[in-house]
Formats: C-alpha cells, sequence, structure tokens
C-alpha cells in the first residue's frame, strides 16, 4: 500500500476523516486493489450527502475487513498530533504560531524540551524555525513508529 493511502487510512482510523474524504479514500482503495464488501459500499456513497453519523459504523466495518485494528483514545490523540507536525513540515504553520499549538506533543517527546523550544519559538521564530522542523519530523517517525505498524 502506497504512503498516501496509508496515511489517510491512518487519519480514517482516528476518526480525522471526514465523511467526504473517506467516500475519495475507498474509491482510491478500489483502484489499489482493496476490494471488501465495506470499501465497495462506502465508494458509491455521495461524498456531499455522506453524514458523520451514518459513516461511522461503515468505517468500522471497512478497518475491519481490512484487518486494521482500533486506534485507542491515547493513539488517536498521537495522529492529530502527527497532523500537527506535518503541517508545521508543510509550511502550513510557521513556527511561532507552532508554538501556541505544540503543547499536546508534550506527551511524545521530553516536555522541558518542548517548553524551551516554544518559548524560544515564540520570542524569535526564525531563530529556531530549524529545529522547530527537525522536532516536526522527530515527531512524525514516533507515531508513524507507534501506531503505523497497524496498516497493511
Amino acid at each position: 500500500m502506497n504512503t498516501s493511502l496509508r496515511a489517510r487510512l491512518l487519519r480514517l482510523n482516528a476518526g480525522l476523516l471526514p465523511p467526504d474524504q473517506a467516500v475519495w479514500l475507498a474509491c482510491d482503495l478500489l483502484v489499489a486493489g482493496y476490494e471488501t464488501p465495506a470499501v465497495i459500499e462506502l465508494a458509491g456513497e455521495s461524498p456531499t450527502q455522506l453524514w458523520t453519523w451514518e459513516a461511522d459504523p461503515l468505517v468500522d466495518r471497512v478497518l475491519e475487513e481490512l484487518g486494521i485494528p482500533r486506534l485507542s483514545d491515547e493513539e488517536r490523540d498521537w495522529v492529530e498530533h502527527r497532523d500537527l507536525a506535518l503541517d508545521v513540515i508543510s509550511g502550513k504553520l510557521t513556527p511561532d504560531h507552532w508554538a501556541c499549538c505544540a503543547w499536546p506533543l508534550g506527551e511524545l517527546v521530553s516536555g522541558d524540551e518542548l517548553d524551551e523550544l516554544r518559548a524560544l519559538a515564540i520570542g524569535d521564530p526564525d531563530a529556531v524555525a530549524d529545529r522547530v522542523l527537525q522536532f516536526a519530523r522527530e515527531c512524525v517517525r514516533i507515531v508513524d513508529e507507534r501506531v503505523g505498524l497497524r496498516l497493511p
């Protein structure tokens, strides 16, 4: 399975993929050869008309049929942290803005290191941009190690 499908399945499992994106993911899974009854059913839904409450049981079936165990609450939090780190890496979040949002990442790395980096990022974001990127990459690596093995 390619990296993009794995990342989207991880977000689906964490409850972070809106229903319309879940439908498109199911279509991409079919194209990639992952044809199960639930994947076919989800791919056949209208991306503009599927509500979360309708999609949730179908998502459970998709994951079950693909042999992917549901993430725990803690693991779902890690995936959210991973998304935050990816936003930093992509440039969507600047180091100074990241510093305001980064407190949950303390669950993944040393809280002292994070506090120091946050303080520096708020005061002089350009001075720590490289360290913030390195930190974000490390967060992604940690989460991928912890939950990435649960995907096909």
